[in-house]
């Protein structure tokens, strides 16, 4: 896995970068260097006698919305598989995850996330590819999807622009977010997707873009509302003054290291915690399920049930 924290040293590389023909993908340099990217419109007719134009339909990427059958109480016989994928960040939830759920059976984390990988660059990782192998292999109830922060720059696709924040960017890049809620969709399973927390005002990562992101992911998923909810994550890394904080005080009153120094990443194990914890309780909420735990409990402000003694 690329070594991300040392990102900022090529912080000024250009943000429209040169990608494959139809995907996307990162120069050579950016894809060898970089873990995270940096960077990161109505005009008025004349009436006319003419005949008016037919109104433009939005595109629906291929999509029709459908239902699933809501989640089942998770057993020991039965259990809640839940697949985790996405970049660097899914995998500090990922760990969390694990950390928080303990051994019992009923609740089974798939760790699946992979660093440095997005939506765009796919000739380093292709997210379709590989959650279609994944969805195959585990056949997941559940999948936790936390990408984009790989993603905030603009690229070429089939020799175009795509510029990040244009409405164009945002029908080309959301088609690819809408692609893997439609592929979990197909294979029977509910989508989370995960938002982008709070980046530090010193980090690589614009906070603005990222709330771009966000944005888009929350619209994606409004397009699935029978099987896809956007949970947003934005305040839940924040002080008493809505800013960015490296450390936080736990239940136990224990003032605790939540996130990286390089104010993107989430500290192990009290931040991959936190956010472990405010997901499960979250999804308990929206799923209308009980998951019980037997692991590690830093956050009683998200109470989750613990599990009977075998």
């Amino acid at each position: 896995m690329l070594n991300i924290k040392t990102w900022a040293a090529v912080a000024g590389l250009a943000a429209l970068v040169v990608g494959s023909s139809g995907c996307g993908t990162f120069s050579n340099a950016v894809a060898a260097s970089t873990k995270l990217s940096t960077t990161t419109a109505h005009h008025h007719v004349t009436p006319s006698k003419k005949k008016p134009a037919r109104p433009i339909k939005k595109k629906s990427h291929g999509v029709k919305p459908v239902s699933l059958a809501p989640l089942t109480q998770p057993t020991p016989q039965k259990p809640l598989k839940v697949l985790v994928i996405g970049d660097s960040l899914a995998e500090d939830l990922q760990y969390g995850l694990m950390d928080v759920a303990g051994s019992h059976s009923s609740l089974k984390i798939i760790p699946a996330a992979y660093g440095s990988s997005g939506l765009i660059n796919t000739a380093f990782y292709n997210w379709p590819k590989m959650l279609a192998l994944d969805l195959k292999r585990y056949h997941p109830q559940l999948v936790y999807m936390m990408l984009g922060a790989n993603d905030s720059y603009s690229f070429y696709q089939n020799g175009r622009a795509v510029v990040f924040g244009t409405p164009y960017w945002r029908q080309v890049y959301g088609g690819r977010a809408n692609g893997l809620i439609a592929q979990a969709q197909r294979a029977g399973a509910h989508v989370i997707w995960v938002g982008e927390p709070i980046m530090s005002w010193n980090s690589v990562l614009s906070n603005p873009k990222m709330q771009t992101m966000n944005a888009l992911f929350s619209f994606e998923t409004k397009r699935h509302p029978a099987i896809a909810t956007f949970i947003p994550t934005w305040k839940l890394f924040q002080n008493a003054q809505g800013s960015f904080t490296e450390y936080m005080t736990d239940s136990a009153g224990l003032r605790v290291m939540v996130r990286d120094p390089d104010g993107v990443h989430i500290a192990p194990p009290a931040g991959d915690e936190l956010l472990a914890s405010y997901l499960l309780y979250r999804t308990e909420q929206l799923e209308k399920v009980s998951l019980c735990v037997t692991g590690s409990d830093l956050w009683t402000q998200y109470p989750l049930h613990a599990c009977p003694a075998p």
